[in-house]
């Protein structure tokens, strides 16, 4: 009985002997993924916001269409980045955006015309006297007033006629400045109606376009 312990012990000597390779090899894979593990970055928190889906101008207010969403690592979202389900569709780019490109707060704005009152517009009005539109500033109200155009009274016949008043009690909200390249006369942005609005796009074609000053 005394040489029991011994005779277990060679047993286990043999047992290792015999599968030394295996065991051997269980380790370095051990190892190895231990070493994956430490080495391997913890994952990025990332952060579900909104995108452009195509190019968008700044000339018309957003709807669902022009939305998409993205998740991208917190470490390269802008400062208010906007969330899935914040208030975007409605609001109009303040400048052209690319497409892919994370929508924030500050790129975005409300429709300049609503200030003014509900289902208006922002037209574009080429005011045929430049001078009257010096006299002009955001917030002053206007009449826009059509007349035939020079063209139309080359005929010896033909009469200057009343000018039309195509919409009246306008407010300005801007007077962009353009370029010395523009047309003739000066462009002024004003709020009316969709209907007021294609009125005036069917004058500008046939017509000068004047204004008076309400205040």
């Amino acid at each position: 009985m005394a040489d029991t312990p011994y005779r277990h012990r060679r047993g286990l000597l043999r047992l290792l002997e015999r599968y030394r390779r295996l065991v051997a090899a269980l380790l370095t894979a051990l190892a190895a993924i231990c070493a994956v593990l430490v080495l391997r970055p913890l994952p990025e928190p990332v952060t579900e916001v909104l995108v452009a889906a195509h190019d968008l101008d700044a000339s018309a207010p957003l709807t669902e269409t022009d939305l998409d969403t993205r998740e991208l690592p917190d470490r390269l979202l802008p400062e208010g980045s906007l969330r899935p389900g914040g208030r975007a569709a409605g609001l109009t780019p303040n400048a052209p955006v690319r497409a892919g490109e994370v929508l924030t707060d500050a790129r975005l704005r409300d429709p300049p015309a609503l200030p003014y009152g509900p289902g208006l517009v922002a037209v574009p009005v080429r005011v045929s006297d430049p001078g009257a539109v010096s006299l002009l500033s955001p917030g002053s109200r206007v009449d826009v007033l059509a007349a035939r155009g020079v063209d139309d009274l080359s005929s010896p016949s033909s009469r200057p006629g009343p000018a039309t008043e195509v919409v009246e009690d306008r407010p300005v909200l801007s007077i962009p400045e353009e370029g010395s390249g523009g047309e003739g006369g000066a462009l002024i942005l004003i709020a009316a109606t969709p209907g007021e609005a294609r009125l005036l796009a069917g004058h500008a074609t046939t017509s000068r376009l004047s204004v008076t000053i309400r205040g």
